[in-house]
């Protein structure tokens, strides 16, 4: 298997909101694509089977089976260029069958991208690989709350247009968005829960957290973690919290952390 090295880049061509902005437009479309594809599963299923008879298209989202085993920096570069001015001339979707098409673009480029541009790229940057993350989740969690909430605003008003002259209107159930890409256990750490802990520092002491990483997410950071301590101070006339996390998943590695961070920790984390 090659080197991981030569897919590493110097800390000072880290393009925090570049990267983050990639791995925003993948997700956006799998959750748009998803949304729309699931008002007729029996299509979209028959279309997703019809795409994977192709023997041009692998049935697969994995990185390997896209570059394959051990490609070149340059090959990830054309293979993400191809899947980028794939994507192109499928937005806007004209037909479901474009959907399923852009989908599954879409999903085996994000990664691609999280394997070779983040995980390996930024691998002896673990500060600004969790920056990236926390940037396009919290770009994803915006735009998701409000795709939905459109998408629920068109389905109600559709609902009580057909059914008004039938039967009584009844209250609407709103369609609240579930929490975006979130892979933890069911008794999720709520977001007043988070402000509370991240008001209240000290509250983290004495306490473990199991985090489960969003899809494309820093899987180093995986596992059990728990806060060493928490220091605050003035710099250039800005108040600076400083959590030390040690993380499981880098054999308990006491890894710096800003307040953004330890909120994206928490978002995707339970108590242990």
């Amino acid at each position: 298997m090659a080197s991981i090295q030569q897919y590493k880049i110097p800390r000072s061509q880290v393009d925090v909101e570049g990267l983050a902005q990639e791995f925003f437009k993948y997700f956006r479309i799998s959750v748009e694509d998803t949304e729309v594809l699931h008002q007729d599963p029996a299509r979209r299923d028959a279309l997703i089977a019809e795409l994977y008879a192709s023997p041009a298209v692998k049935p697969s989202f994995m990185a390997a089976d896209m570059v394959g085993e051990n490609p070149t920096p340059a090959q990830v570069d054309q293979y993400l260029a191809a899947a980028n001015a794939g994507i192109a001339r499928l937005t806007p979707p004209q037909s479901l069958e474009e959907r399923v098409l852009r989908l599954h673009i879409a999903s085996a480029a994000v990664n691609v991208l999280g394997q070779y541009k983040l995980r390996y790229a930024l691998q002896d940057h673990y500060d600004l690989k969790s920056k990236v993350v926390v940037r396009y989740t919290k770009l994803l969690d915006d735009w998701t709350k409000k795709f939905l909430s459109e998408r629920s605003s068109e389905s109600s008003g559709k609902a009580i247009s057909e059914q008004a002259m039938r039967t009584p209107s009844t209250p609407q159930t709103p369609l609240s968005p579930p929490p975006t890409q979130h892979r933890g256990k069911a008794k999720a750490i709520s977001a007043d829960e988070i402000a509370c802990y991240l008001n209240n520092a000290h509250t983290l002491l004495r306490k473990q957290f199991e985090h489960s990483p969003p899809p494309g997410g820093e899987e180093d950071y995986k596992g059990l973690w728990s806060l060493e301590s928490y220091t605050t101070r003035v710099r250039e006339d800005q108040i600076d919290h400083e959590f030390v996390i040690s993380l499981g998943g880098m054999d308990r590695a006491a890894v710096p952390m800003g307040r953004e961070e330890v909120r994206y920790l928490l978002t995707y984390s339970t108590l242990a």
